[in-house]
């Protein structure tokens, strides 16, 4: 048995911009509001006692510098945050840093609202491919650390990606991928036995009450 709390990194400089269309955008920092919602962050899972056996990291600077404020407020060692590519956010491709409104044309939408799973944007990823490698990792490296009961597991990531892990690991429609939500710094926690994964809570981020 086993937890896994997965954390979407806090907002940045990408998320102030929704009229270009991200993807990956690696370098992408925090914004100052960032730097305090990975605060509020780090002081919630604090409170709440939280001791992570591991934590993993998606390389991107505003997923790693989310979990370097978060670690710090719960003891965890900076040095010990592994880094994967595999909790990437969806890449779009040669739509990445592109005028959302040029790129969604007419027959674009209707594309993508056909095949919620199946559509990629040009050398980019599909919902599917992101689901895939998400699974695959959980595969990987999670799921073996349930032989030792209890373990707690970090794992910070994007908006995305998350709702793509979460598709495949409930099987629900893929029409309901882009209608769930899942806030800057929110805990979505799984709890991994014998029966599978069940869902504790999603898009959790109580904590942001601290900021109004």
């Amino acid at each position: 048995m086993l937890d896994l709390y997965l954390i979407r990194h806090a907002q940045s400089i990408r998320n102030k911009t929704p009229e270009i269309i991200g993807g990956r955008s690696q370098q992408c920092p925090l914004t100052p509001l960032g730097e305090l919602q990975a605060q509020c962050l780090g002081k919630r899972l604090a409170a709440e006692g939280m001791v992570f056996d591991c934590v993993y990291s998606s390389p991107a600077e505003r997923a790693k510098r989310t979990a370097i404020i978060a670690c710090k407020d719960i003891g965890f060692s900076l040095d010990a945050i592994v880094l994967s590519e595999d909790i990437l956010e969806l890449d779009q491709g040669d739509w990445e840093g592109k005028v959302r409104a040029e790129m969604h044309t007419p027959q674009n939408i209707e594309l993508m609202g056909t095949d919620y799973l199946g559509f990629r944007p040009p050398n980019g990823e599909s919902q599917r491919d992101v689901e895939a490698r998400m699974l695959g990792f959980v595969k990987r490296y999670i799921e073996p650390q349930a032989r030792t009961p209890g373990k707690r597991i970090g794992v910070f990531s994007h908006g995305l990606a998350i709702r793509c892990l979460l598709r495949g690991m409930m099987d629900f429609s893929p029409s309901l991928t882009y209608r769930m939500q899942t806030e800057n710094t929110s805990i979505t926690q799984l709890h991994y036995d014998l029966r599978g994964w069940t869902p504790i809570r999603i898009n959790d981020a109580a904590h942001l009450a601290l900021l109004k």
